[in-house]
């Protein structure tokens, strides 16, 4: 009796932290060996502010869990193992471990899942180096401006006869 309770504790951390894994839009394993607690609570509040959750959890735990959330390559488990899931956008917690791994070695960025697609070490980091979205989205928009404004000083040129005067120097 005592062992099934056991076993239905387990289930239950493996469907919970699986649904947590679904609602993500991205999480990655890492490995924190030689942390120390104060540098995970410093880590930790560095991904709240981004709307991040970082959820220490065992590694069969965490295997099964992604296993669940149809991701069975999420296996590279050794050590303490923790999962950073981000709510917000897709590169914040890749690019914040990314960050916090430079400065504590400790700290192993490992395989994750970002937009649904399996993603292993080597992609990881070179996701980690993704600017944030309005990053994105504001040099698409100096990318569209800038011909406008070259167009528009064109036209004002010619207007105030200064494009006419400079065309024919050019030709003399």
């Amino acid at each position: 009796m005592a062992n099934q309770k056991y076993i239905n504790l387990k289930s239950e951390a493996v469907d919970d932290l699986a649904k947590k894994m679904a609602e993500a839009k991205s999480y990655v394993l890492c490995e924190y060996a030689g942390l120390t607690v104060q540098k995970m609570e410093e880590l930790r509040a560095i991904l709240r502010k981004e709307n991040c959750v970082l959820k220490v959890a065992t590694n069969n735990t965490i295997k099964r869990a992604s296993a669940k959330d149809g991701f069975d390559q999420l296996k590279d488990t050794e050590g303490p193992s923790c999962i950073v899931m981000s709510y917000g956008e897709s590169v914040d917690g890749p690019r914040i471990l990314s960050q916090f791994a430079k400065k504590n070695k400790q700290l192993v960025v490992k395989d994750g899942v970002v937009d649904r697609q399996y993603f292993d070490k080597k992609q990881m980091a070179q996701i980690a180096q993704l600017p944030s979205k309005q990053v994105l989205l504001a040099m698409v928009a100096g990318g569209l401006y800038q011909p406008l404004q070259q167009l528009a000083l064109g036209l004002n040129m010619i207007a105030n006869g200064e494009g006419t005067k400079k065309a024919t120097e050019v030709a003399a």
